[in-house]
């Protein structure tokens, strides 16, 4: 009887990875995730952090650039709910978290990171086999596409929409700097994170029984510290070489 439910355990594991989230039973899928309690009630609980955490940012680089936990928050939540509910969950938190805890002045564009960052995470992790690789292109897809992308548009958007008499440029390097360096070690936290609570996961129906830990090994913490050290050795050749070749020639990027 054991063998027979790990068969069709293994059974759903190759169909469900095997949809592509180009097709139509994909979003649709993703859509009756809404009808499950359970899932709605974690929805609640993550959200409820995500506000929480915008409180708790560590500054990492002068210029409000910080180190916040909420991509471990978000991560752990999109593999539960998937992109449709992770959306919602994107919107809510935002929204509230910017009036309860406010950081300058509030401009609702920001809103679309927040949303998007959720969006992407769980399309790479929702209902996917979860492994250390999937986790880092996930943490990198997002810290390129929203915190560098969206967020500087967004940034110089509300500096001309508020005619600040400052410039911001789309391609900021102190922004692209602190994102590079941190992501390896931010994807890696993520795997600590998703591992420790899967078991729970697990236990209250949250994700499916054929779900599965993500296996850590040698090769998986030395890519991480070469990683590391590559972001390290690039923003290093920035500010020594570049930089000041940059400035001499008063180089601007849009």
């Amino acid at each position: 009887m054991q063998e027979e439910v790990v068969e069709v355990q293994k059974e759903t594991t190759q169909q469900e990875e095997k949809i592509s989230i180009f097709s139509k039973s994909y979003w649709v899928s993703a859509a009756k995730v809404a009808q499950k309690t359970n899932v709605l009630v974690f929805a609640a609980l993550i959200c409820a952090l995500r506000i929480v955490v915008k409180s708790l940012r560590i500054p990492v680089i002068p210029g409000g650039l910080n180190f916040s936990f909420d991509a471990y928050i978000n991560a752990l939540g999109s593999i539960v709910y998937g992109p449709l509910i992770g959306l919602m969950v994107g919107a809510v938190s935002d929204t509230i978290g910017a009036i309860l805890f406010p950081s300058g002045t509030y401009f609702f564009p920001f809103i679309f990171v927040e949303m998007s960052s959720s969006f992407i995470f769980a399309l790479f992790l929702w209902r996917r086999k979860l492994s250390f690789s999937r986790v880092i292109i996930s943490k990198f897809t997002v810290s390129f596409v929203c915190n560098v992308i969206l967020t500087s548009l967004c940034m110089k958007w509300m500096y001309a929409y508020f005619a600040t008499g400052k410039t911001y440029y789309f391609i900021n390097t102190t922004r692209i700097a602190k994102n590079l360096i941190m992501f390896p070690l931010e994807g890696m936290l993520i795997v600590f994170v998703l591992n420790a609570f899967l078991p729970l996961l697990k236990k209250e129906k949250c994700v499916p029984l054929w779900q599965e830990g993500i296996k850590l090994n040698k090769k998986n913490i030395l890519l991480t510290i070469l990683l590391t050290a590559l972001a390290v050795a690039l923003v290093l050749l920035y500010i020594f070489v570049f930089k000041d070749i940059l400035t001499k020639y008063n180089v601007k990027f849009l």
